[in-house]
């Protein structure tokens, strides 16, 4: 089989909605994929799921159980993305389903960028995504409209706000080899984050306007979709207080931070230098620096909550 797109999937724990996954994957229109799991140390019965599978299907999976372990989910895909080569390559959660035409809507968007642009630049391609509950029943049709935020993406805002959901992502070769590097893994906050920095400021971004999976909101999941237009939501982002809400907004800055410490000397416009640079030093800064410098460059946070916490706490 030629393996066109390589499907990273970490799991842990995730015996009671892998199989619908591994399904929705099995299902896609577009077959020429190869999935690679890394398990972080599941006590349930998800390895022995995976393994049925495994044994069904041969040649389509790829199991990496033995190796480290505890690593979390974002360090899982960076550590797939270290081990495994492929033109492209798609990240995956356990508790997801795909929608059949997934892939090949991903890869046709990406096709016709690397045919625009060529494929020696870093691309991403994200999509739109359905939000639904745990039995997978729908709550959102479009999780950008759900969670009110930008599907276009420029860099001053994506410095403060990523909107790139992982489960959506493709990216090609070129993107993957700039996390060959050592990188600064204390600062890096998620790996689809980091993936559309490198894209934004090296490459391009592309996005599918279609929801092209359904996005399970649970009880278990590490970040969860929000509906931000909900006063519920205001209330408890209010209630976790400036101290939660500065920690993230630092948190960005460091990671930017270790963005110009490991690629600085690459990036070729000064502007763009600049900006990260002086982003990444932000920590540092009094209040009044901060808000200046988030008036002055258009750092601002999408939604009017998240603009409000950012004037008050950021």
């Amino acid at each position: 089989m030629n393996v066109q797109v390589a499907i990273l999937l970490a799991t842990y724990n995730g015996e009671k909605f892998i199989e619908k996954q591994l399904d929705s994957l099995l299902g896609q229109s577009f077959q020429q994929f190869k999935i690679y799991i890394h398990d972080d140390g599941s006590n349930d019965k998800t390895l022995e799921i995976i393994r049925s599978y495994e044994s069904q299907f041969p040649g389509k999976f790829v199991i990496f159980e033995e190796e480290s372990k505890h690593l979390g989910a974002a360090f899982s895909f960076m550590w797939l993305l270290n081990r495994v080569e492929a033109p492209y390559y798609m990240f995956c959660d356990q508790d997801d389903v795909w929608k059949p035409d997934k892939i090949y809507l991903t890869l046709q968007k990406m096709e016709s960028l690397e045919a625009r642009y060529g494929d020696k630049i870093p691309i991403l391609v994200h999509s739109d995504l359905s939000v639904a509950d745990s039995n997978l029943e729908m709550i959102a049709e479009s999780f950008f409209q759900y969670a009110d935020i930008p599907k276009r993406i420029v860099l001053n805002q994506l410095m403060v706000q990523n909107s790139v959901t992982g489960c959506t992502v493709m990216i090609n070769r070129c993107l993957q080899q700039y996390f060959l590097r050592e990188l600064p893994i204390s600062k890096i906050i998620m790996h689809d984050y980091w993936a559309a920095l490198i894209a934004k400021v090296f490459g391009k971004i592309g996005f599918v306007n279609e929801s092209t999976m359904y996005y399970r909101q649970h009880g278990n999941n590490s970040v969860g979709a929000k509906n931000a237009k909900n006063p519920v939501y205001l209330y408890h982002r209010l209630k976790e207080g400036k101290n939660s809400y500065r920690r993230m907004m630092i948190e960005s800055m460091e990671q930017v931070q270790g963005f110009v410490d490991t690629y600085g000397e690459e990036i070729d416009s000064l502007d763009v230098y600049e900006l990260l640079a002086c982003y990444g030093e932000l920590y540092y800064k009094g209040k009044l620096r901060r808000l200046s410098f988030y008036k002055n460059n258009h750092v601002l946070k999408e939604g009017n909550v998240r603009k409000l916490m950012q004037w008050l706490w950021g």
